[in-house]
């Protein structure tokens, strides 16, 4: 049966700031919502660019000091709590925002699909979940 809209558009807005797993490999991540209910994360977001602004609206923000801040946000607000993430040793990595932003940074392409699954509507709706748990 379809679903209705309000279905498909309703976030739950416990899940956008505890967070859901999202697993690569043996790594697990618990992200929350990229905006939505998780203030914290939109907060961290201005104060982090407010003194850029003029540079943003000029189009002159140097591209890694933008994606520096990204990654300092996302392990401020967004990537709450990891497990099996081992870094180009294979040691484990402990769990700090350090260690958060350097893999973000180290490795774009992880960076990017956490990106697109913490602003992923379906993740975050009761619907989507109860979608995942059937598969």
């Amino acid at each position: 049966m379809a679903k209705g809209i309000y279905e498909l558009f309703t976030t739950d807005e416990n899940l956008e700031k505890e967070g859901f797993a999202l697993e690569y490999g043996e790594a697990t991540f618990i992200i929350a919502r990229a905006g939505g209910a998780n203030k914290k994360f939109q907060s961290i977001m201005e104060r982090k660019m407010r003194p850029y602004r003029s540079a943003i609206n000029a189009g002159t923000m140097d591209e890694s000091t933008a994606e520096k801040l990204l990654a300092e946000a996302y392990a401020d607000a967004v990537i709450l709590a990891w497990d099996g993430v081992t870094g180009p040793d294979g040691e484990e990595l402990s769990f700090t925002k350090e260690n958060v932003v350097k893999v973000l940074l180290d490795l774009p392409d992880l960076f990017r699909d956490i990106q697109e699954q913490s602003q992923r509507v379906a993740n975050f709706t009761k619907a989507g979940t109860e979608e995942d748990a059937k598969d």
